[in-house]
């Protein structure tokens, strides 16, 4: 980092003239970029700010007036300070009007009472910045090879979360377009101080873009536009006096993060492509939808007695903190376990993280009953998750769409205690909005619409989402919305208005509350996922 300008002032070279700060004592933090030396009195055209002035004053102005034009050139240049050696122009203090004018405007005034040598001090400082740039350029190659080694090994999201977070050493989210969390890493802050009251806290604050104004922390978006699918936010409103600090460093990193994170979401859409073709189990390759060759035999040679039979996807799907490997692989030995105690021939096995595939063979018309008996197997567990059930289909040729089908259930459906089978007709809008929910073009579609409303509520408290939520639920009936929200009818007329005069719509027409209603649903959708609070 620059050194700033206390630290430049206590170097052996500058401390040999003696310096003593007569104006702005309170501003010696400043960035010291550079050192020059001028005897001009209209040098500030010359200057490109933050470096600090040395002179004799010998071509100093005698008068107050011109001695405060001169503070205030340099002052509208941002230089560091201004360093003025006695005995030659001023023999024991610097004018009073010059100081007087640095106080005002903040300017570092600093007198050297002894002969001061300019080629050390500068020879020194330059050296200390010399070697902050090249810390510098050190620092950013480091990252430019860690975020490589991240994004070439297809990190996940909380992987280059916490990296950003570790270099940095603040804390960092990575929020989507409608402001849920999709990966934190606290940098050993209070977890609450953190993501509590997330949405709210992001959409009410003004922070700043790399480089410009803003609030406690720093933010880039991730992903090129129109393609924006999330930000990366660095908090620095910690408990420390430096965590109010945003650095160049801490703006490298942002953007050596968001760049990662957007490589890998592309490298991912590829590199899904490729295996899609490479997988080696036949469920995987049902499940990504791959054309496999002799399936029938395939199956037959996996032990799935079809002949005569109709045969069914089904997924599971781990939902909350109970996933993982050794759950997955739970899930699949109890499917197996019920499968053979019913003399039920099927497949059954891990297609990813989260997910377990059985392709079941049945006697016709036996779905349904099959499906909830492996339910209710699975129910004993107290694990939460969520049963999507393919149609039955009466040729091996539809197995692969059946098990897409149940995926799609599976993905879209919300868990149920206890756990039940849903079917794609159980899924209607909300399934579809499931199936969206993580398209950059929804997320955009909901802030889009309740943007405004929901960044009214976050400043003011008002939760005049809910009361267009329950407007919406009950079909547009306000008698049966003031009873859901508990208020009387002209308390709700006055907050329906004000509600569309925040949005702009005229919410007399039905189409524009259908509107409306869609971004709600697809908002509470979305919070089921990432387990935000929705709108009720």
């Amino acid at each position: 980092m620059l050194p700033t300008l206390a630290e430049v002032l206590a170097l052996p070279e500058l401390q040999r003239g003696d310096p003593a700060v007569v104006a702005a004592r309170d501003r010696l933090g400043r960035a010291v970029r550079w050192v020059h030396v001028s005897e001009l009195s209209d040098i500030a055209e010359l200057l490109s700010g933050d470096e600090l002035l040395l002179t004799t004053g010998i071509a100093l102005p005698s008068s107050r007036p011109a001695l405060r034009r001169y503070v205030d050139g340099l002052v509208d240049v941002r230089i560091a300070g201004l360093a003025i050696e006695l005995g030659r122009r001023y023999t024991d203090a610097l004018p009073p009007a010059l100081v007087a004018a640095a106080e005002e405007r903040g300017l570092p005034l600093i007198a050297f009472r002894r002969e001061t040598s300019f080629v050390a001090v500068t020879q020194a400082v330059h050296q200390i910045v010399v070697n902050a740039h090249l810390a510098e350029l050190e620092a950013s190659e480091e990252a430019h090879r860690a975020f490589t080694r991240l994004t070439l090994g297809r990190a996940r999201p909380q992987q280059v979360v916490d990296l950003v977070a570790e270099m940095a050493d603040r804390p960092v989210v990575f929020e989507n377009l409608v402001h849920h969390v999709i990966a934190y890493n606290t940098a050993g802050r209070d977890h609450d101080a953190v993501i509590g009251d997330w949405e709210r806290r992001s959409r009410s604050a003004r922070l700043r873009g790399p480089g410009g104004p803003g609030g406690p922390g720093a933010a880039v978006d991730v992903g090129p536009e129109p393609g924006r699918f999330g930000r990366l936010v660095l908090l620095t409103d910690g408990t420390d006096s430096t965590d109010g600090e945003v650095t160049p460093r801490h703006r490298m990193l942002l953007e050596r993060g968001a760049t990662a994170l957007a490589m890998g979401r592309l490298i991912d859409r590829d590199a899904q492509n490729l295996e899609l073709q490479a997988h080696r189990t036949l469920l995987t390759e049902l499940a990504a939808g791959v054309d496999v060759p002799h399936l029938a035999s395939r199956l037959t040679s996996l032990g799935l007695r079809w002949k005569g039979r109709q045969v069914t996807g089904l997924v599971v799907r781990m939902h909350g903190p109970d996933g993982g490997a050794g759950e997955l692989r739970a899930v699949a030995s109890d499917l197996l376990d019920e499968l053979r105690v019913r003399r039920t021939s099927g497949l059954v096995g891990p297609v990813d993280d989260e997910r377990v595939v059985a392709l079941v063979a049945h006697p016709p018309g036996s779905s349904d009953a099959v499906a909830d008996r492996l339910v209710e197997r699975l129910a004993r567990t107290g694990a939460r998750l969520v049963v999507g059930v393919g149609s039955a289909v009466d040729d091996v040729a539809g197995a692969g769409a059946s098990v897409r089908e149940a995926l799609v259930v599976a993905d879209s459906a919300a868990p149920a205690d206890p756990p039940r089978a849903v079917r794609l007709y159980d899924l209607r809008l909300r399934g579809l909005l499931h199936l969206l929910r993580t398209d950059p073009r929804l997320q955009q579609y909901v802030e889009r619409e309740l943007g405004s409303l929901l960044a009214h509520d976050a400043r003011t408290g008002e939760r005049l989402a809910e009361t267009l939520a329950a407007y919406c639920r009950s079909g547009g009936n306000k008698v049966r919305t003031a009873e859901l929200c508990h208020i009387s009818r002209p308390a709700l007329y006055a907050r329906l208005q004000r509600i569309g005069q925040i949005v702009d719509i005229d919410l007399a027409d039905p189409e524009n509350v259908l509107a409306l209603h869609v971004a709600l649903l697809a908002r509470e959708v979305m919070a089921e996922r990432t387990g935000q609070p929705s709108i009720r």
